[in-house]
């Protein structure tokens, strides 16, 4: 694969240069201590991979790895930093990984081992363009492409709010007087029924002109929005685990495509005054897929990859005490005392932080005697 390295710091650059050359399945193409001129080259070295220090003037790596992105969609973005807080943003412009400052050969080889199995699952996944069906993104953004693949916008932003809305709680009778009162509860009931008609219909249009098909049906009583699972990833992570008890073979690539494909709270975090209960649902759906995902990789032997699971949920469970004990024990029965130490500094750190607690009795005196 073919690197890009982006470190303000000449010392730091050279020694990720040397590490990354040493790896042979990587390959340099250019390294730069200046973002506006690694942005410059971009196109004439076509690199598969960039590696971008986040902390640097000017222009720094989350910025730049957007620019970088804006260029090239497949870009696959690892960022280095000195600073574990920098992860959640990191994983926000779809980042494959980040390293903690000091890198070492092993976290590099990790960290490969996650790109080449980004690199073919992509291969695999790509579909054809454009897109036979709309694709719906509701976990960690809203937005929903019309069947060529093009980004639909809205006529209003109760359109918008109300499909939402339809999408967290398909296939059921929603009372129109409840509709009206969600979307404009300081209005007058029969001003708030009125916009609640007007809405309806320009969602309908909407929908149509994207050619994205739905059946959305008025009765007496209200409204039923009919919706295949299918239809958006949050109707698919919640199909999935309503048929499947836990991940197997014939069902671990569908885990892992669902478990990548959150990148963050329902709606990107939007917020709507009903979504509160529906955003928690959806994040505990994640946590669920995410500790069937751990078990089954464990089961069979591959740790690498249910660390590797541990560690991504985490970026967006951060408060997830019960996941980073998992993690923590896995890194003690496999004797890797530096990455037990780091994780477990980065954890103690955020539990005073956070909930003035601190981690078990047990996993302090790991850390003590592995000090």
């Amino acid at each position: 694969m073919r690197v890009m390295i982006v470190e303000d710091e000449r010392p730091t650059l050279d020694l990720m240069q040397r590490l990354v050359v040493r790896h042979p399945a990587l390959e340099v193409t250019g390294a730069f201590t200046r973002p506006h001129e690694a942005l410059d080259r971009f196109a004439e070295l076509k690199p598969e991979v960039a590696f971008l220090d986040v902390e640097m003037p000017k222009m720094g790596g989350i910025e730049l790895a957007q620019k970088l992105k804006e260029i090239d969609e497949e870009l696959l973005v690892v960022f280095t930093t000195a600073y574990p807080n920098y992860a959640v943003d990191a994983f926000r412009v779809n980042a494959v990984d980040y390293l903690l400052k000091p890198v070492t050969p092993e976290d590099l080889e990790r960290v490969v081992v996650r790109l080449e199995r980004n690199r073919e699952m992509r291969a695999a996944l790509k579909p054809p363009a454009p897109a036979a069906e709309p694709s719906i993104r509701c976990l960690g953004t809203f937005e929903a492409r019309r069947a060529d693949g093009t980004l639909m916008n809205w006529p209003t932003r109760k359109t918008e709010e109300l499909f939402a809305y339809f999408l967290a709680y398909p296939n059921r009778l929603t009372d129109k007087w409840t509709l009206a009162d969600l979307l404009w509860p300081d209005l007058e009931e029969t001003r708030s029924l009125h916009n609640l008609h007007n809405t309806i219909y320009r969602l309908k249009k909407a929908l149509k002109e994207a050619d994205i098909s739905i059946e959305l049906n008025h009765t007496n009583e209200g409204y039923v929005f009919a919706a295949s699972p299918g239809l958006s990833d949050l109707g698919q992570l919640g199909g999935f685990l309503a048929r499947e008890a836990r991940v197997d073979g014939p069902n671990a690539a569908e885990a892992e495509r669902l478990f990548r494909a959150y990148q963050g709270p329902l709606y990107g975090g939007k917020d709507y005054s009903w979504s509160a209960s529906r955003a928690s649902e959806a994040a505990g759906q994640y946590a669920s897929l995410a500790r069937m995902l751990a078990v089954w990789q464990e089961e069979k032997g591959d740790l690498a990859s249910a660390k590797e699971t541990l560690r991504r949920y985490l970026i967006q469970a951060p408060l997830d005490e019960q996941m980073h004990e998992k993690l923590l024990r896995m890194f003690a029965a496999a004797g890797e005392k530096a990455s037990y130490l780091r994780h477990f500094d980065a954890y103690e750190r955020l539990l005073a932080d956070e909930l003035d607690l601190a981690p078990s009795a047990e996993l302090r005196e790991w850390a003590r005697q592995m000090r």
